[in-house]
């Protein structure tokens, strides 16, 4: 067990626009987006499958959000994407939750930005919401929703070119239903979808800490994609007074370590943060991205099995300096 602590008071005061979180899924985010159970105040990204139901589809796909190499269309096929199957038995409603790490809104000026897109559509559309809450992370804490995307409902008739308007929907945006972000894939019942941007305002939390969750909710239709989750606004910075700036406390469980360990850090602002390991000899033998971290708590599982046995630095890089602990490999 390792812990890095970088304690940190500060006096807050207004700097421009910035980014509190930015999320493209390109540096292995299933790394630091853990999938467990939230607890109500977690620090960190939180991957919840609800439902537990099993996939129905015959491609072993998880039950909860997972990590995939390409989107859905021909132009998105280079992209990292974070995906969630509807497609299960039973054939019932599911609920994946991806939740991001709790945020302060200091005033007026915030916004929640991503891309997103269905397998296909409008046939077997996969719909899915945005919530937030200002008290906790778990499912029931979510009172408001910032945006739904509506889901394939039924058809009244289904013939070769029938338009959108044959199909029923649930409440909500239909993708590509105005001719956009679709790609022809010799059936119009099944337009593969393109990643398309959303934008929502979060003026109304001013002033509060949020958390926001994508939940996926459909009810046996595919596939539904998310990317480039970004939130922008007016964040916190001030007079620091870092105590113990360059310490790291390091507590390897087992000790010495032979195959994983836990890193958990905390910040004071939000940063990008990367993870390096150095043998005796000085040599880079791992890197480890963890992308933009926000001010807070955060952990990760490094696997360490394939290091030899000897003495090792790791050193935590981020927006404020670096720090650097030892670390024996048994």
């Amino acid at each position: 067990f390792i812990s890095l602590l970088l304690f940190s008071w500060h006096s807050a005061k207004a700097q421009g626009t910035d980014t509190l979180l930015f999320e493209n899924f390109e540096n292995d985010p299933e790394a630091y987006i853990l999938a467990t159970f939230p607890s109500g105040d977690d620090q960190t990204w939180i991957n919840y499958d609800l439902d537990q139901y099993n996939d129905a589809s015959g491609a072993n796909r998880p039950g909860e959000w997972y990590l995939s190499l390409g989107g859905f269309a021909d132009v998105d096929s280079n992209t990292y994407v974070y995906m969630s199957n509807s497609w299960t038995t039973p054939p019932d409603p599911v609920a994946n939750y991806l939740i991001l790490p709790p945020m302060d809104i200091v005033d007026n000026t915030a916004t929640l930005s991503w891309k997103s897109a269905p397998r296909q559509t409008p046939l077997y559309l996969d719909g899915y919401y945005v919530v937030i809450s200002t008290s906790c992370n778990v499912d029931d804490c979510f009172p408001d929703t910032l945006f739904r995307a509506a889901e394939y409902i039924s058809v009244d008739a289904l013939e070769p070119d029938s338009g959108f308007s044959q199909y029923n929907f649930s409440p909500g945006f239909v993708h590509g239903a105005d001719g956009t972000y679709i790609q022809y894939d010799n059936d119009s019942a099944r337009f593969i979808g393109v990643l398309q941007p959303h934008t929502v305002s979060l003026t109304a939390y001013e002033g509060q800490t949020v958390y926001i969750a994508f939940v996926h909710g459909s009810k046996d239709d595919n596939l539904i994609s998310v990317d480039d989750i970004l939130v922008t606004g007016t964040k916190s910075t001030g007079i620091e007074e870092e105590v113990n700036k360059n310490s790291l406390n390091l507590y390897p469980n087992p000790s010495p370590a032979n195959s994983s360990i836990i890193l958990e850090w905390q910040m004071n602002k939000t940063s990008d943060v990367t993870l390096k390991i150095y043998d005796a000899a000085g040599g880079l033998v791992k890197t480890i991205s963890c992308g933009v971290r926000i001010k807070g708590h955060h952990q990760i599982q490094i696997n360490v099995a394939d290091l030899i046995p000897g003495t090792y630095s790791i050193v935590l890089e981020n927006g404020t300096g670096k720090t650097v602990s030892p670390l024996t490999i048994q």
